[in-house]
C-alpha cells in the first residue's frame, strides 16, 4: 500500500484510498499494542486487520497452491479505503464514540464489514457465501441512496445544520453504513444544534430518535428511525 500511495501513476483519489486502508490497519495495530485495550477488544481488533490485509491479499487456494488470487477489483479497494477511514475514525479520541455500548456496535459493525471483503474474495468460500457477502459490500456502498438515510437527511437540514454535521453524517454513513454510521455522525458535536433544534419540536415524527441520540446511547435509537 506504501508503494501505491508513491506511485507516480496513482490518481489523487486512489492514493487518498491507499491512505485511508493503511491509516484504518496502522491504528488497529496501535489499538492492538496498547496496554489498556482489553484482551476482548484486542481479538477484535486483531480479526479485523488480519480480515481487511485477506480482503486485499487474499492467499491462494489450499486445493491449487499454485494459483494466485486475483488483483483485487477497484469497487472492493474502493470500499476497504471507507472501512480503513472509519476505523481511523473510531480510533481517534476526537471521534470515537463516547458510549461503550455505541463503541462495541461500530467495532462489531466494522468488524463484519471487513469480514464480508474477505469472505467476497475467499477462493475456499462457496459461491452462497461469496455471494452473500457480496451483497453485504453492497448494501453498504449503496448506503447514500437508502430511502431512509435520505429522508434522515431531508430531516436534518430542515434544522439548519452545519457542513461539518452535514459531512460528518455523510461520511459515516459511506464508512460503516446505514443506519449505524448514520446515528453514529447524527451523535457528533457537529450536529448538536440540528440535534436540539429537532428534539426541541414535538409534533414531528422524527423527534423521538432526536430526543434519544441527544440522551441516549445512538445505538439504541433505531427502533425509533421512522419506517415509511
Amino acid at each position: 500500500m506504501m508503494d501505491l500511495i508513491e506511485d507516480p501513476h496513482a490518481t489523487p483519489e486512489e492514493r487518498a484510498t491507499y491512505a485511508n486502508i493503511v491509516g484504518g490497519i496502522t491504528s488497529t495495530l496501535q489499538a492492538i499494542q496498547d496496554p489498556h485495550t482489553s484482551p476482548e477488544d484486542r481479538a477484535a481488533f486483531t480479526r479485523i486487520v488480519k480480515a481487511m490485509t485477506a480482503a486485499l491479499d487474499p492467499p491462494p487456494s489450499p486445493r491449487s497452491p499454485q494459483s494466485q488470487a486475483p488483483q483485487a477489483p477497484k469497487w472492493l479497494v474502493a470500499d476497504a479505503g471507507q472501512v480503513g477511514a472509519g476505523l481511523k475514525e473510531f480510533h481517534s479520541s476526537q471521534s470515537t464514540p463516547d458510549d461503550p455500548k455505541d463503541r462495541k456496535r461500530i467495532q462489531k459493525t466494522i468488524e463484519q464489514a471487513c469480514d464480508a471483503l474477505r469472505t467476497a474474495r475467499d477462493p475456499e468460500a462457496s459461491r452462497e457465501e461469496r455471494d452473500e457477502a457480496l451483497e453485504k459490500v453492497k448494501e453498504r456502498i449503496e448506503a447514500l441512496g437508502n430511502h431512509q438515510y435520505l429522508e434522515l437527511m431531508k430531516e436534518i437540514k430542515r434544522y439548519k445544520p452545519s457542513t461539518a454535521c452535514v459531512e460528518t453524517v455523510e461520511n459515516r454513513t459511506r464508512q460503516v453504513g446505514w443506519s449505524d454510521g448514520s446515528l453514529w455522525g447524527l451523535s457528533d458535536p457537529s450536529c448538536a444544534a440540528a440535534l436540539a433544534a429537532g428534539a426541541s419540536e414535538e409534533s414531528t415524527e422524527w423527534h423521538t430518535l432526536w430526543v434519544c441520540v441527544q440522551r441516549d446511547p445512538f445505538s439504541s435509537c433505531v427502533e425509533h428511525i421512522p419506517e415509511d
